[in-house]
């Protein structure tokens, strides 16, 4: 009976200890992904697995047990990842875990058995007021620790593991796997001569396993804190650089949510051009993040600009426009001084290239530079095109507004002049998109 009891409770343990790896550790979201809210779909799982391999180990045994405890884990793994062949791939994540959990829980049941030569039924007694101790505090984890969950869970939604994470627990959960046996193999030696040598080897072996498990876990716990901290950091950033944007782009009144649209536009753009497989040198998800809080910046040399030619109606002089077009080397200077003073980011980089260069025509006739083609960076490219729709549709002191179709076919009559054609056609295959992003700023526009 007490044997029974014994490998019950371990097993019990050893899931529980599992599923807390799998959601903090290996950042593996709940069950039911579509309503985080939602915690029955989780909940049932879990109270249903735990139940079952509890009963299979008391009535059937250790080993039948451990069995179950495997395909739960690998039908828990399976669930939770995204659609397609890849999920298959997840099921594998069940070695690492195993390892993960033995190579806790191992040294605390093996060293004190080791060191003070406990019988079989001494250790048994030792592991179960173990195990109860350690299910305890889990228990009050799960059921106290809920203020501690909910630091931690913005930012296990947020984070992903990096790749070298990925392979650093599976090195190390495959290693614990391969020391369980070692461990074990120290019980099976009869012959004294050996078993004092094997005794000690088996103690250092636990004692660093025990090390190792326990500082890749600190290692993914802290990662999970700074990539948070970080993201925290950059959406301050962001939100600092939209305000003052914003405050630069109200001294003409007229311009209203230029930036936030612009903004809009400029993701639309470069998702389609991603799906479309263009620029794939330069573009990814990264890079258009980084375009996005860059964007409200594309404007920011105007400050430089006074009131009487920014909010001039009618058309400049030639010396007024000459010193509206160097809000393009004022913004650059004024974002290299910044990228200065704050350190570099990458988004600080394309903000300075979408300053300078988003009034740049791909035939080679804009400012300030004059450079044509792919000599200007595809984001002031992408800008450009974002930059002049948002002018058409939008009332200026100097300007009426146009209708939206009529911004969409000036926009096509000057492909290949004034903006990248590859870019103009991404913006056509947007459309849909963006005009259903411009109503939703809810700016009384012209609609044919």
């Amino acid at each position: 009976m007490q044997t029974h009891v014994y490998e019950c409770i371990r097993i019990m343990l050893h899931f529980i200890l599992m599923m807390v790896l799998s959601r903090y550790v290996f950042l593996i979201p709940p069950i039911s992904k579509s309503d985080s809210d939602s915690i029955k779909p989780q909940f049932l799982f879990t109270a249903g697995a735990l139940v079952g391999n509890g009963l299979i180990s008391a009535f059937f045994g250790l080993i039948p047990a451990l069995v179950t405890l495997s395909l739960t884990m690998g039908i828990y793994c399976f669930l939770t990842g995204s659609p397609g062949k890849k999920r298959w791939f997840r099921c594998l994540l069940l070695f690492p875990l195993i390892g993960l959990s033995y190579g806790l829980l191992m040294p605390l049941e093996t060293l004190p058995v080791m060191v003070l030569h406990l019988s079989e039924n001494a250790e048994e007694i030792y592991a179960i007021g173990l195990y109860l101790l350690l299910g305890l505090g889990l228990l009050i984890f799960i059921i106290i620790g809920r203020a501690g969950k909910k630091n931690f869970r913005p930012e296990m939604y947020y984070r992903k593991l990096e790749h070298w994470e990925q392979v650093m627990l599976y090195a190390i959960g495959i290693l614990m796997l391969i020391f369980i046996g070692a461990v074990y193999a120290y019980y099976d030696i009869d012959e004294q001569n050996f078993r004092g040598i094997a005794m000690f080897e088996s103690i250092m072996m636990t004692i660093i396993g025990f090390a190792v498990t326990l500082t890749v876990i600190i290692l993914i716990l802290v990662g999970n804190k700074n990539a948070y901290m970080h993201k925290e950091m950059l959406e301050m950033q962001h939100n600092i650089i939209v305000m003052m944007a914003d405050i630069i782009e109200n001294r003409d009144e007229s311009t209203g949510g230029h930036i936030k649209r612009t903004a809009k536009y400029v993701q639309i753009i470069s998702e389609t051009l991603l799906e479309n497989g263009w620029y794939q040198s330069v573009l990814n998800q990264k890079y258009i993040n980084d375009m996005v809080i860059a964007a409200p910046l594309h404007d920011i040399g105007k400050i430089h600009v006074p009131d009487a030619i920014l909010k001039k109606e009618g058309r400049l002089t030639e010396e007024e426009y000459a010193i509206m077009k160097s809000h393009t080397t004022e913004g650059r200077k004024l974002l290299l001084h910044a990228e200065e003073a704050l350190g570099h980011f990458d988004y600080l980089d394309i903000a300075v290239e979408m300053a300078y260069g988003h009034h740049e025509w791909w035939n080679g006739k804009g400012y300030p530079q004059g450079v044509s083609e792919h000599n200007i960076p595809l984001c002031a490219r992408i800008m450009a095109v974002a930059d002049v729709f948002d002018a058409i549709v939008s009332q200026r002191c100097y300007k009426g507004s146009m209708t939206i179709d009529e911004a969409y076919e000036i926009i096509r009559s000057e492909r290949g002049t004034h903006f990248d054609p590859v870019i103009v056609d991404a913006f056509l295959d947007s459309r849909e998109k963006i005009s259903e992003a411009l109503r939703g700023f809810e700016k009384p526009l012209k609609n044919k």
